[in-house]
């Protein structure tokens, strides 16, 4: 009998606590490797294929998690969920023998505390031959299946407050449309949306500030393929306010939102170019980074007075309230910045890779930067 290696690595999985598991690993993070006060690198190198990483978000007890994809070359670039847990003293890797079979790499993280997080996704359904949610949670010993009651397709991103959980996506199939769901306790409730967003809306990002004030950001359109007008819209606890296109009349998306003291900011993607703005209450200002390649804005933290940013085919950003400028990554080499988010404390977190050309190696890494100085 031919004994698959998914098989041989989940009777692994069973036989020894899923923390131990991650710590022996191939991919399990190192220690520091930078001194007090400047970033924190916890190295992921060397990993057996690619990395991709897609969300990370830090707890007010300091515990986070990040998603995304690892590329296994082994089979011809085939895609597989990942996972990072940090407890507080360093990261745990948690590979795609962890998920249910058939996993997608997960899109969507949010931490809550060191045993409370979730990561959101798609799982190939092999019965109807679709791709189904998938809500995952992490109690800090385990992962559990949380889909049950989820009226969601596609759920791309999480976030939450407290004991508010919100997930996003698209409509559960074959009903058209975007989809916002709402979690206070053991199961999942459907948030109506505003009418008018069209059958091809999507919503790709969601901040929730409390209870009465959540937003979401993505695109209204009529058809699939059809012209797809970037959204923001505002949650006050019972009803949503529709705010005006961030980047203007241009077709495009929003990918990302931050929400810091009052102001609202927007990023995506306008005419297939990186776009930001920002909204005070009354109107939009742009914000977009100029003179770049980049196409999309995916990512926003706060770090002191600071904004930084994040994106595809886009340096590593950072506003400091005038203008956009290149921002240092912590290792040498070229910096591919995937995601960067913040802490409660001020800290700034950043997942993603540094290629160094002179020995084509390439270095997958998380690190923070500990809260500039007041």
């Amino acid at each position: 009998m031919t004994v698959s290696r998914r098989t041989m690595l989940r009777s692994a999985a069973a036989a020894v606590p899923a923390l131990a598991l991650a710590g022996t690993l191939p991919g399990t993070a190192s220690a520091a490797e930078s001194a007090p006060g400047q970033w924190e690198v916890r190295s992921l190198s060397p990993w057996d294929g690619g990395l991709l990483f897609h969300q990370l978000s830090v707890a007010p007890d300091g515990a986070a998690l990040a998603v995304g994809t690892d590329i296994s070359l082994e089979n011809m670039g085939t895609y597989h969920p990942v996972a990072f847990t940090y407890g507080g003293t360093d990261w745990k890797t948690h590979i795609w023998v962890t998920f249910p079979d058939d996993t997608r790499p997960m899109t969507g993280a949010w931490a809550a505390g060191a045993g409370d997080a979730w990561a959101v996704g798609e799982r190939w359904d092999r019965q109807p031959m679709r791709d189904v949610p998938q809500l995952m949670h992490w109690n800090g010993a385990a992962w559990t299946d949380r889909t049950a009651g989820a009226a969601v397709r596609g759920p791309v991103h999480v976030d939450g407050a407290g004991k508010e959980v919100w997930v996003v996506g698209r409509a559960v199939y074959p009903a058209p449309g975007a989809a916002a769901l709402r979690r206070t306790g053991s199961g999942w409730t459907p948030v109506a949306l505003p009418a008018g967003l069209g059958a091809a809306a999507r919503l790709n990002a969601v901040r929730v500030v409390a209870a009465d004030d959540v937003w979401v950001a993505g695109y209204a359109a009529d058809k699939e393929f059809g012209t797809r007008t970037p959204l923001v819209m505002r949650w006050n606890g019972s009803s949503w306010t529709r705010l005006p296109a961030p980047f203007g009349p241009a077709a495009g998306h929003v990918s990302a939102l931050l929400v810091r003291d009052g102001v609202c900011w927007a990023g995506g993607s306008v005419d297939r170019r990186a776009a930001a703005a920002t909204w005070d209450g009354r109107a939009w200002s742009l914000r977009s980074p100029s003179g770049l390649e980049a196409s999309e804005v995916g990512h926003f933290a706060a770090y002191g007075t600071q904004v930084w940013a994040a994106g595809t085919r886009m340096p590593l950003q950072r506003w400091t309230g005038s203008s956009w400028s290149a921002a240092d990554g912590p290792l040498p080499g070229t910096l591919t910045a995937d995601v960067v988010t913040h802490g409660p404390d001020g800290a700034l977190w950043l997942a993603g890779h540094t290629e160094d050309t002179a020995d084509r190696t390439t270095t997958y890494f998380l690190a923070k930067l500990p809260a500039a100085a007041a």
